[in-house]
């Protein structure tokens, strides 16, 4: 009976973790309508911060291993709250008043990624023959494009700024300033791709199970497909949720629950 209750527990807390992060806490005290402003931001980190502490005690209890690589992924979920329940970036004149919060959002994002190639590397490691420094050369270029992509959007405030400066107005900035989409949509793709190929080495490495391979593998490959559909729709449709950056980097965060979790995969 004991063994039935533990086995109950473990399979809730994996699922109160599997969407701890993306489910709307936050908006029972900030509804969508009212996004986070300078006034309520600082209430907004705290409740943030709670929820990590929760997410975090949970993975203490249910941990069967301790990689190092489970718990850089496991922080990428963990650092992604806080951008996901903003709201949507600001791109007009607001994105001036509230520059520090957009930055915040950025600022985050970018840890999120160096999170990924510390976790990414610790799985390459040794990276010795062709496949492997194949796959170090892809996490390079995903990590190299999401850095340029989450930097660029944490200067946007400046930008605007100087769009300003130049008499222009800020509701125009949206419009007519170029984003480069087809770069950041392959910054995207290069997240799902890179976690594909990081779950199939973990799998190689018995530190994840079949289905985890193919659960994770198959909603990256539908983030992929909505990103190209969003690149082609010129970013009028199909943003939502996969060009998420936050959603972008759910696999690799629930890589690190399955690493964390699981016990070592038998070879039989």
């Amino acid at each position: 009976m004991n063994k039935i209750l533990i086995i109950i527990f473990r399979t809730i807390g994996i699922i109160v973790l599997l969407v701890l992060p993306f489910f709307p806490i936050t908006e029972n005290f900030f509804p969508p309508e009212e996004q986070v402003d300078n006034q309520t931001f600082g209430t907004y980190v705290a409740i943030c911060i709670g929820i990590v502490a929760i997410g975090t005690g949970l993975i203490f209890t249910l941990k069967k291993s301790n990689p190092i690589s489970g718990w850089l992924f496991f922080a990428i979920g963990m650092t992604a709250i806080f951008p996901l329940h903003l709201g949507p970036p600001r791109m007009d004149g607001s994105l001036l008043t509230f520059a520090i919060i957009e930055q915040f959002r950025y600022g985050l994002l970018l840890l999120a990624t160096l999170l990924l190639f510390f976790g990414g590397l610790n799985v390459l490691t040794p990276i010795r023959g062709v496949q492997p420094k194949t796959f170090f050369a892809i996490l390079i270029v995903t990590i190299l494009f999401n850095l340029w992509d989450n930097y660029s959007s944490f200067m946007l405030s400046s930008e605007m700024k100087n769009w300003v400066a130049e008499g222009k107005s800020p509701n125009d900035f949206s419009v007519q300033f170029n984003f480069q989409i087809t770069w950041r949509t392959l910054a995207r793709i290069g997240l799902y791709l890179t976690e594909i190929i990081l779950t199939f080495i973990l799998l190689k490495q018995l530190e994840i199970k079949k289905w985890q391979l193919i659960s994770l593998s198959a909603f990256c490959i539908i983030g992929i497909i909505f990103c190209i559909l969003c690149l082609l729709d010129n970013f009028e449709n199909f943003y939502f949720p996969f060009m998420v950056p936050a959603i972008a980097l759910a696999p690799a965060y629930w890589l690190g629950i399955a690493l964390l979790t699981n016990k070592k995969v038998d070879r039989g």
